[in-house]
């Protein structure tokens, strides 16, 4: 009993250790996101986004357009392009970070837009 007991107590704190690196990553992506470049990305995604069901899709794109703009706003500038470190944990782990803070920040300005527009999105209405 006592061996069922200390697996589930670890099974617990697994989950918990989890949610809570989860609960991180999305922080610091909504921290990420909360800058003048990050909400002009949502805005115009919650805009584009047609409907509840594309939120990871639209998402996942703002997050690599953030990306995108981080790579080559340095070579507009005048300086070189230089590519991100694709081969790297911590390049992806900032990905997934800006992703589920995109999540977050799209899915607020969806709702607000969805309150204006009555909750309907663009449908083809068939007969």
């Amino acid at each position: 009993m006592q061996m069922e007991t200390t697996g589930m107590e670890s099974l617990i704190d697994s989950i918990t250790a989890f949610l809570s690196g989860l609960f991180g990553l999305a922080q610091g992506g909504f921290d990420g996101v909360n800058q003048v470049m990050g909400l002009l990305i949502a805005v115009i995604a919650a805009l584009l986004m047609p409907a509840w069901n594309r939120l990871w899709a639209t998402a996942l794109g703002a997050a690599f357009v953030h990306i995108l703009i981080g790579v080559v706003r340095p070579a507009l500038d005048g300086g070189s392009l230089t590519l991100p470190p694709l081969l790297t944990l911590s390049f992806w782990m900032t990905v997934l970070a800006l992703f589920l803070g995109y999540a977050i920040v799209i899915a607020v300005f969806f709702f607000i837009k969805s309150l204006f527009t009555g909750g309907h999105g663009r449908r083809a209405h068939v007969h």
